[in-house]
């Protein structure tokens, strides 16, 4: 039995009536740490130790270095997912994971310390863009984290959910709105690091990937998310927005349906000037066309057709932003698309990749 906030007499006689043993805090379930610190290097070691761990099971195999390549993704890369997907990476246990990585890669089994022959970024940018592949670990770590603001967005209703609710309160379903700070002082470190998520790829990443489809418009925020066109209202009529009745109105609130089709509610704080009728004239146009329906609004991850999120997706986007976007001509992506497509043996086509000039 484990306590938290109960004093050891409680506890002990707690313990004593169920016939049971004195537990504490953190604890292991399902092979991770609950109640330990995330950024702390004690809670990451058992992973770091498992990564070493099977290296030296490898430790009297000669290993090519296709082979090694084809080890790191489908291995090494994949021990730690299920840590990745619930706590943030510390920059020293990231450092140190890509350090066990990197010196595997190539010096073979053993980690012998050898040159480098290309910078890391260039190994895990994707085969399409002049690198071999291996999945970034600090990247995967976003993309496998991400997902737990989209399911706050979409999905059934979870003890999880209602738990964040309860603590939290409103600011939960607000993780998408224009300005968005839910970290009050009393959050927890994974609250925090959750809504810090959306900044790592450059301001509003997450955000800028999401769109919201308007059904009944109860739970679409007029100004604050994006729902028509690819900018919030409140950063596209700023001016508007400071003096609109109704900044923190629904959709649904806002349109009203009629014989004519959607007529829209919109009161202002006092007459405006000349200038602002004409940017209201524009902010028309942009309302023309909506048409409300008796289902649910609902979230849309742009980056797959089906609006679906899903890591391959965030983990490709935020690949371009993190590394930056490779420009080749079509001759040059002719050559490594032919390349990776050759029947020749792995080595030699890994070999051709990291001899390119950079």
């Amino acid at each position: 039995m484990k306590s938290v906030n109960v004093d050891n007499d409680s506890m002990d006689m707690a313990c004593n009536f169920l016939n049971c043993s004195k537990g504490s805090v953190p604890f292991k379930y399902l092979g991770l740490l609950v109640g330990a610190k995330a950024k702390s290097m004690s809670t990451w070691e058992p992973l770091v130790e498992k990564l070493s761990g099977r290296l030296n099971t490898w430790g009297h195999k000669y290993i090519s270095f296709g082979g090694r390549i084809v080890l790191l993704n489908s291995v090494l890369n994949v021990i730690p997912i299920f840590y990745l997907s619930f706590l943030k990476l510390p920059v020293q246990v990231w450092k140190r994971l890509v350090r066990i990585q990197r010196e595997f890669l190539w010096g073979g089994v053993e980690g012998s310390k050898k040159i480098s022959w290309v910078k890391w970024e260039s190994v895990c940018r994707h085969k399409s863009n002049g690198g071999l592949g291996i999945k970034d670990i600090r990247i995967m770590n976003v993309s496998l984290l991400v997902k737990w603001r989209w399911r706050l967005l979409n999905g059934n209703i979870a003890l999880w959910k209602e738990v964040l609710e309860a603590r939290y309160g409103a600011i939960v379903g607000g993780l998408l709105e224009e300005g968005f700070s839910g970290r009050p002082s009393f959050a927890s470190e994974w609250w925090k690091d959750i809504v810090k998520l959306g900044d790592f790829g450059g301001p509003n990443w997450f955000n800028l990937g999401m769109e919201q489809k308007v059904g009944n418009g109860l739970t679409s925020s007029f100004w604050n998310n994006v729902w028509r066109g690819d900018k919030c209202f409140r950063v596209k009529y700023p001016r508007l927005f400071l003096i609109s009745t109704h900044t923190e109105a629904m959709v649904g609130e806002v349109g009203l349906v009629s014989d004519r089709g959607t007529v829209w509610s919109l009161n202002w704080r006092r007459h405006l000037f000349m200038w602002e009728e004409k940017v209201l004239v524009s902010f028309m146009e942009d309302l023309e066309g909506v048409r409300f329906s008796n289902e649910a609004d609902v979230w849309k991850w742009k980056m797959e057709d089906n609006g679906v999120f899903t890591v391959s997706s965030s983990y490709k986007k935020l690949e371009e932003l993190v590394f930056g976007e490779v420009v080749w001509s079509e001759g040059e992506k002719g050559v490594f698309d032919k390349m990776w497509r050759s029947p020749a043996p792995s080595r030699g086509k890994h070999f051709s990749t990291v001899s390119q000039p950079r």
